[in-house]
């Protein structure tokens, strides 16, 4: 840890990855900080009070799993990533996330398949940003060939995504933007209003 090259960081970024006491969480932050500096944008990171990273030119998501960092940033849209490692303690968390519409159109005995569900409704999630979002009520997921295909249903409204994913060892990564908003609607995710 000592050895990193701190000299990539702000002033203010220096403060920050000194403020946290975990190797990972510093190791996290820092190698953050050089994949963004690798997209060329020359802007800060900044969080809200919730904790969720934003920028004031364009739009940025972030996920970490494991050893991976992911980062998307979109300059007009809001965007979602997220990676995960599949693992089969997927399978115990399941009721809190897949609603009686998601068990009708995903395979609940594949753990790669729920990740990849988990994943999804993490980076709709992240790029929706409304408030009292749920996994379970709100986020509806039909996986078909290599595309996911969600709805999100609440406040009176409903968009419908198109979800891309990559699929690597033990990880998947998934992304979407809010410009792909109402890309494809399917008949198929049809959950009553919330």
């Amino acid at each position: 840890m000592d050895n990193i090259e701190h000299e990539i960081l702000t002033p203010e970024e220096k403060n920050t990855y000194h403020s946290f006491r975990s190797a990972k969480r510093k190791l996290e932050y820092f190698f953050t900080r050089v994949l963004w500096k690798d997209f060329g944008i020359n802007e800060a990171i900044h969080y809200n009070e919730v904790g969720r990273p934003f920028l004031k030119n364009g739009h940025i998501s972030i996920s970490h799993s494991r050893d991976i960092i992911v980062i998307a940033f979109n300059k007009d849209h809001p965007i979602g990533i997220d990676v995960e490692y599949r693992s089969p303690k997927i399978s115990s968390i399941k009721h809190k996330f897949l609603s009686q519409t998601d068990e009708q159109l995903i395979d609940l005995k594949n753990d790669a398949h729920l990740t990849l569900v988990w994943s999804i409704k993490e980076a709709v999630y992240k790029m929706e940003n409304i408030q009292g979002l749920s996994f379970k009520e709100n986020i509806h997921v039909k996986i078909e060939h290599n595309l996911g295909y969600v709805n999100v249903n609440k406040n009176n409204e409903i968009h419908h995504y198109t979800f891309q994913f990559i699929q690597r060892d033990h990880y998947v990564i998934t992304y979407c933007s809010f410009g792909d908003l109402n890309a494809r609607f399917s008949d198929l995710i049809n959950p009553a209003d919330n």
